[in-house]
Order: structure tokens, then sequence, then C-alpha cells
């Protein structure tokens, strides 16, 4: 089976003409590669994409308001509780409220294929990788519901492949991110949900299949952040079954993806009780310590690339059995761990190992 490589491109689809138009200038260009021989050589797929001082400052700079906002607003708002009068605490509280409920532009197509975007690609040299002719059951059997795991700190993989996928793929319906409600109304890191975000509730899931849309979870959610480490590939997905659900009560295709990269942007320290962990989930929110580059949160400059597995065709049933449910969850296992040992060798991670928990 061949294998593929796609960078990231910004020309539009309309049709299968088109497509193939499109892909031909991907080739032309470099950014469409395949392995004709079987799977890329080991290495192959590990480069890292150059970058100039001015691109890499710029995304360092957005990367600082992104993921340093909440941290540095948080800060100040202890500091004005502890230190400031009570009208200082109040204009603190309404620009807070500003900052999470301001109205976002709905500018996808022009934040998709915009320059900074193009830089985020290069700055973690974001590749996307297919197995065999995964790429056309993406582009012809939608709306498909793709999982993506794992979270790390940040899921960059996953938040990028809106923009990829957007941008390059060209399936019939567009493709949209779920990250947890939280995300929506959190200063600054809301801004992630300009690449086009709905609610990952299930009524918002259900509606989006409903209107044709193709749609992405990060599967362990809050739970995959606390079993990263640095020895192997630890997935929270084992007990997680609301995806086998959702497509079978649906009908529609699981897309299983792995996000290579995902847990080495950051570091995390959370303690070893669990208590960040229970916290983390009753809140809804991640309370942990995590650091990059300078010990500032801005991600290392590491390589981040989705690995895309073949797509899981289920039939639809409005009450799933237990048992067509851990059926449906074992081939998404399965299809993760795949995709995973087809190309981490020719990403550099030939030594890891995944294991699910």
């Amino acid at each position: 089976r061949t294998p593929r490589e796609l960078g990231a491109s910004a020309i539009a689809y309309g049709g299968s003409p088109a497509r193939e138009a499109a892909q031909a200038a991907l080739r032309e260009q470099g950014l469409l590669k395949s392995s004709a021989a079987g799977p890329f050589p080991n290495g192959a797929l590990a480069g890292q994409a150059p970058m100039l001082f001015h691109e890499e400052a710029a995304v360092v700079l957005a990367l600082v308001v992104v993921m340093g906002g909440p941290l540095y607003w948080l800060g100040l708002g202890l500091f004005v509780l502890a230190c400031g009068t009570w009208t200082q605490v109040l204009l603190h509280a309404v620009a807070t409220a500003v900052l999470a409920f301001h109205p976002l532009p709905k500018a996808y197509d022009q934040i998709n294929r915009s320059w900074l975007v193009q830089q985020l690609y290069r700055y973690f040299s974001y590749r996307m990788v297919f197995r065999g002719d995964a790429m056309a059951q993406c582009q012809k059997n939608t709306p498909w519901i793709g999982v993506g795991v794992p979270h790390g700190v940040m899921p960059f993989a996953n938040v990028l492949s809106i923009p990829a996928v957007n941008s390059f793929l060209y399936a019939p319906g567009p493709f949209v991110g779920a990250p947890a409600s939280v995300l929506f109304h959190t200063p600054f890191l809301r801004y992630l949900t300009l690449f086009h975000a709905v609610s990952v509730s299930r009524q918002s899931l259900l509606r989006e299949l409903d209107a044709g849309h193709n749609v992405g979870i990060v599967a362990d959610g809050i739970a995959g952040i606390f079993k990263c480490n640095h020895d192997d590939e630890v997935v929270a997905l084992k007990d997680r079954k609301g995806i086998a659900r959702l497509a079978l009560r649906t009908g529609r295709p699981v897309l299983p993806c792995y996000s290579v990269g995902n847990t080495e942007a950051f570091s995390a320290w959370y303690d070893r009780w669990g208590v960040m962990e229970w916290l983390s989930r009753k809140m809804q929110a991640s309370v942990f310590v995590y650091w990059g580059r300078f010990f500032l949160p801005i991600p290392h400059r590491v390589n981040i690339t989705m690995v895309i597995g073949d797509l899981i065709e289920v039939g639809q049933t409005a009450d799933p059995t237990p048992e067509m449910v851990d059926e449906v969850h074992e081939r998404v296992l399965a299809g993760i761990q795949a995709a995973f040992d087809a190309h981490k060798a020719a990403l550099g991670w030939g030594h890891k190992k995944m294991r699910f928990v």
C-alpha cells in the first residue's frame, strides 16, 4: 500500500477535475509525495522545514498571546484581587468578560489560507501522512468522524488539521474541530476556534454530521494530558467508547488518526496522586504546570505530524448493543495503532511504542 505525505497548500477544490489539478500542483511544488515501493524509508519524513527569523518570530508572538495569555491574565487577576482596589477588581472582571465573550469573525477560508497559518505549518514542520488509499476514502466517504489522539498539553496536530484539511484535502464537506466547550470562552485561548470549531457536545456533533460536515475529535480529552511520558506513546482511550457509539448511531465512518509530536511540544508537571487530574475533570479545564521554549508557554519547535489510517465503515443502529460498541471500538484502536506503526520509523519515532490505558 502506498503511503502519502502532504504538506500545506491553499488551493480551492471545486470537483474531481479540480482535485486532480490541485494535487498535480502540489506534486510540482514538492508538497505531495508518494512512496511507490512500500513505506517511506526510516527517517525520510523527519526533516525540519526552514524558516526565516521574522517568520519564526511572528509564530512565537502569536503563540505567546494564545497559549500564554490565559496564564498572564489569571496572574494579573490574582494580583489585582490581592493588592488592588475594588474598582480595579471590577475593571478586571469586566475586561475578562469582554475577552471571553466578544464576537469572533467567521472568516474561515481567509484564516485557513492566511500567511500566519502557513508559518505555523513551517514552525511545526506539519505533515499529514496517509496510508494506502486513505486519502481517496476521505474524499469520497463523507461525512466522517475523525479521531485524533493523543491530546498532550495542546493538540497542535489536531488544531492545524482544521485549516489543512479544508485547504488541500478537497473533501466535499467542510471539516470542523470539536474542542471542549470551555475553550470557547477562555480569554485568548478561544482564538483557536477561529479555525472553525464547534462544541463537542452530542447535539452539536449530530447537527454537524447531519449538515454533511466532517468532524474531528480529540478522543482522549483531558485524561490524555495526564498520561503522557517520554518513554512510550500512552493513549487514554481503552475504556472511552463514545466515538464508537456515535458512529453506530449515525452510521458515519470513523477516521483513525495519531498525532505524532503532540506530546513533545511542551513539558508538563502534575502531582502523582491524581489531585490535579481530579480537579481538571471536575472543572472541565486543565489544571497542571507546563512550559516550553525559554521555560515560557511557547511550544518547542518540534515536528508534528498527523498520521491517518484506513476509514472504518460502520452500519447505522439506533440502539447499539455493548457488543457492537466494543467491536467498533476495537477497530478504532487497531486503526490508530496501525497508522502509528506504519509511519513511526519514517518520522524518526521508530523507538517508540504505543499502549492504550
